[in-house]
C-alpha cells in the first residue's frame, strides 16, 4: 500500500506541474503580430535638388552660418598669438570668451601633442611646461 500511495502522489504532483505549466502559458500575453507600416510620401518643392550646407544645418552650426552672412565671427577657431613679453604673472595672456569658462588647448613642447584644460573667469592659470600665465577675459 505505501507503494501505491507514493505512485498516486507522484501522479498528482505531475498533474499539478502540468496544470501550472499550461496555466502559465495560457496567462502570457499573445505575441503581437508586427503591424504593416505604410510609407507616406511627402512632396516638397526641392525634391529634385541637392540642399546646400546652409539648408541642412541646425543648432549652433546654423547660428554660426547666419552670423557669417552678416560678417560676424561667432566661434573663433583662430589661434591666439600673444604679444612678445606676455604670459608673465604681471602680464598674463588674455583669452577672450563670451562665457564664464572656456576649454583651451596648447601644444606641449616636450610631447608635441595638444593638451587641453578648462579656464574659468577670475584666477590666473599657470602652465608649467610653457612657463606662461593665462587669464580669461570678456570677448566683448
Amino acid at each position: 500500500i505505501p507503494y501505491l500511495l507514493r505512485e498516486q502522489q507522484t501522479m498528482a504532483f505531475t498533474r499539478m506541474l502540468a496544470t501550472r505549466a499550461v496555466t502559465a502559458v495560457a496567462s502570457r500575453p499573445a505575441a503581437v503580430a508586427p503591424r504593416m507600416m505604410v510609407a507616406r510620401s511627402v512632396t516638397m518643392n526641392n525634391d529634385h535638388e541637392i540642399l546646400s550646407d546652409y539648408d541642412q544645418q541646425g543648432g549652433r552650426r546654423k547660428i554660426e552660418l547666419e552670423d557669417e552672412l552678416q560678417g560676424v565671427t561667432t566661434f573663433s577657431r583662430d589661434p591666439i598669438m600673444p604679444p612678445l613679453g606676455s604670459g608673465t604673472k604681471a602680464n598674463p595672456i588674455e583669452v577672450p570668451s563670451g562665457y564664464s569658462e572656456r576649454v583651451v588647448g596648447y601644444e606641449c613642447p616636450e610631447a608635441h601633442q595638444l593638451m587641453w584644460f578648462t579656464m574659468s573667469k577670475g584666477p590666473l592659470h599657470y602652465i608649467p611646461s610653457l612657463d606662461k600665465y593665462f587669464k580669461l577675459v570678456d570677448a566683448m
